[in-house]
């Protein structure tokens, strides 16, 4: 879903460790606990002892919520003035997005 610059830019953000941008990357790839710790080549305990503290550090109970901190994370580090991330729209780079005009009366 994402390319090299913008995992990267995630895991600064978030202070990710290898390992722990590894298997969120396997979240977003819709692995399960083992094909990642295949994938590792580590046990799926292991994986599992990862997502504990994954949880724990991103303040989040499961992979669905994971999925949300990480794309809401992505969101903001697009919307950043001056970001290492270019905008997801051209249009909110200048100011002008008729999206947030639409929704500012809701």
């Amino acid at each position: 879903m994402f390319d090299r610059r913008t995992w990267a830019a995630i895991t600064r953000s978030f202070n990710l460790s290898d390992r722990e941008q590894q298997i969120v990357r396997g979240v977003f790839d819709d692995c399960t606990d083992y094909s990642i710790a295949a994938a590792l080549r580590i046990s799926a305990h292991t994986v599992h002892t990862h997502f504990g503290r994954l949880y724990h550090k991103l303040q989040v109970a499961n992979r669905a919520q994971l999925i949300v901190r990480v794309v809401d994370e992505f969101l903001a580090l697009t919307a950043a003035p001056g970001g290492s991330l270019p905008p997801v729209c051209s249009c909110r780079e200048r100011r002008g997005c008729p999206w947030q005009k639409g929704l500012a009366g809701v």
